[in-house]
């Protein structure tokens, strides 16, 4: 599980202004949520190079 301090500053890092009270009243379901999003997470990905050479035409 994650701190209320990580929490916060995922809200912070994805620019949500989240009162702490807020995050202590609903820290559970915050941080299991988070916790779900992390196992979704494929490991390993790296930087993903942009497609620079595509070029979408109908023509």
């Amino acid at each position: 599980m994650h701190s209320e301090a990580q929490v916060s500053a995922a809200f912070s890092y994805a620019g949500l202004t989240i009162p702490p009270d807020r995050i202590a009243a609903n820290y559970e379901t915050y941080s299991a949520t988070l916790a779900l999003i992390r196992r979704a997470s494929p490991p390993g990905l790296g930087e993903t190079v942009p497609a620079v050479a595509f070029k979408a035409s109908w023509t």
